[in-house]
């Protein structure tokens, strides 16, 4: 069984009884490789210990949606999404961490950028990039969280309230 939802919070905790709180954040940009746009350094706390395995897919959907635009036969220009699987933490059993690579033919994102310069500002009111946390629990249930961001580089589990 697969269930999905947009947020932290599941929508059916009976199949799904976990939410996904995260840190994500970037990784210095002199630890990068020319093919790399950047690197996000994520942790995910499930606060369970029931969890078998996690894992984490980044989507470019505004390459996604432009492919027929992307010229030249190299699969690095046409690559939309990266992903990896996390790494649990022998101490705390309910943290997993990994790190997901940003190819550089991605681009950076439409408010802020991070690490190269010269990024293109994506002209859209809409989230160009979306985070997948999937978590495994037993061996037929698998939930997936998704969030949407503006910015590749700039993520976050809930909404900061606003004064």
């Amino acid at each position: 069984m697969e269930l999905s939802w947009d947020g932290p919070d599941p929508k059916d905790r009976n199949g799904c009884p976990y939410s996904v709180n995260f840190d994500c954040k970037p990784a210095p940009s002199e630890s990068l490789n020319s093919l790399e746009s950047g690197r996000l350094l994520l942790s995910v706390d499930l606060r369970s210990t029931g969890v078998r395995s996690v894992a984490a897919r980044l989507i470019n959907n505004a390459k996604r949606q432009n492919l027929d635009k992307v010229q030249g036969d190299s699969r690095l220009k046409h690559q939309t999404l990266v992903s990896t699987e996390l790494v649990q933490d022998r101490s705390q059993q309910n943290k997993w961490s990994g790190e997901l690579s940003i190819p550089s033919s991605w681009i950076e994102g439409r408010t802020r950028t991070y690490e190269r310069t010269g990024s293109s500002v994506p002209k859209s009111e809409r989230n160009l990039f979306t985070l997948e946390i999937t978590y495994r629990i037993g061996d037929d249930r698998t939930c997936t969280a998704r969030f949407g961001s503006e910015d590749v580089f700039h993520w976050q589990a809930r909404q900061e309230a606003r004064m």
